[in-house]
């Protein structure tokens, strides 16, 4: 298609880079330009071609776009390309033409022509300075995203500092108070015999004995778990996973732990399929077991019951510790493994605990890329589920 000269000029006078020039600059580059026909659907360019033009729409109608998502369209009278004119910029966008359009392209050559017939400076003087404006904006994005990149990074390390020191609150927590409680029991009950023991009846004896042993168990399991929570913080925990016999795992731990579900007269059973295996860290899978068992006994009142079961899923081993005992209020059950949160509950005898156990279960079921979660109302018992990746 032809365009008249002053069509040309009109369009090459809507370039920003050449608003200066005296008019039979525009005059003889119209006489030079190339009329470009672009039909609906092709590209103009593409990202990562090199640049040595610039486009002004005469009719029609040119899409820029990244891939599928296009930035902006652009009509009659618009011009595209600029900061790619010169050869060593190349394309950081496509374009291509949305329906049948003409457009007047602008080569650096052009240019070129242009200065050396009229003795002017446009490349240099205009198109480089505006090519190191779009470097430096380039430069500038990069620094905006490196420096969100390190707030990102800030505030992450933020929050491990405060989960490190909701850690160190813990730990010093329970040295200060729940690891006092059990050796002051035992301390006491201790003391009393020694100075009154021929004062006290058998019955009284046997009551004191019971209290001693009955501290003397709660002081080792509190220390035995703060020590392997400790050992999980500092990394000496290591995981060696190897194949278990899931069945023989879980009645050992419920026939170890029979003595005390019987003192409560509490019904103590485990229903685990037979020859239910998988590779697992056998300490840290019954340490998970031996707490959660531990925490029913402790929640479920006189004449209880509490189940251990399985169930086999498609890529996991399913294992539930269920009780009828107390419950746990809705409002705690979130709160029950964040070891920010302090959820202290007595158990049915005034039992006491710090919540670690259930802290130390989360961190190792994870470890095996399972999860635990709870199910529980008050009043009529809970579910303790943890998953084991198969």
């Amino acid at each position: 298609m032809a365009l008249s000269a002053k069509t040309k000029i009109d369009l090459l006078q809507k370039l920003d880079f050449l608003a200066e020039q005296e008019s039979q600059v525009f005059q003889y580059l119209s006489e030079i330009v190339v009329i470009k026909e672009v039909k609906a659907g092709e590209c103009i360019f593409t990202i990562g071609d090199p640049g040595g033009a610039v486009y002004v729409i005469a009719s029609g109608c040119v899409q820029i776009h990244d891939h599928d998502h296009v930035f902006i369209e652009l009509n009659e009278s618009r011009s595209f390309g600029e900061y790619a004119l010169i050869d060593t910029d190349t394309r950081s966008a496509s374009a291509k033409a949305k329906v049948d359009s003409i457009l007047l392209e602008c080569t650096q050559a052009n240019l070129r022509e242009v200065e050396r017939h009229f003795d002017v400076k446009i490349i240099d003087t205009v198109l480089i300075p505006l090519q190191n404006i779009r470097r430096r904006m380039m430069v500038k994005d990069q620094l905006e995203e490196e420096l969100t990149s390190q707030k990102i990074m800030i505030e992450k390390q933020r929050k491990e500092l405060e989960s490190l020191n909701a850690t160190k609150d813990k730990f010093f927590s329970i040295i200060a108070h729940d690891l006092k409680n059990p050796f002051a029991s035992l301390i006491g009950a201790s003391d009393f015999l020694v100075n009154s023991s021929e004062e006290l009846s058998k019955e009284q004896l046997d009551n004191f004995h019971e209290i001693i042993n009955s501290s003397a168990r709660s002081g080792y399991r509190l220390l035995e778990n703060l020590l392997e929570w400790a050992r999980m913080q500092t990394g000496k925990i290591s995981f060696k996973p190897k194949e278990v016999d899931l069945w023989n795992l879980v009645n050992e731990v419920v026939n170890l732990l029979t003595g005390s579900a019987e003192h409560k007269e509490i019904c103590l059973t485990a229903n685990i399929q037979e020859n239910l295996s998988a590779r697992v860290d056998e300490n840290m899978i019954n340490t998970v077991v031996r707490n959660l068992v531990s925490n029913a006994i402790k929640f479920t009142p006189r004449g209880g019951e509490i189940v251990v079961s399985s169930k086999l899923l498609d890529q996991f081993i399913e294992i539930t510790v269920a009780d009828n005992g107390i419950g746990i209020a809705g409002d705690k059950i979130d709160k029950l493994f964040r070891i920010d949160e302090k959820v202290s509950q007595i158990g049915t005898e005034n039992e006491t605990g710090t919540g670690l156990g259930l802290i130390l279960c989360k961190e190792f079921v994870e470890q095996h890329g399972g999860k635990i979660h709870v199910k529980s109302k008050l009043g009529k018992g809970s579910q303790f589920i943890f998953t084991i990746a198969v």
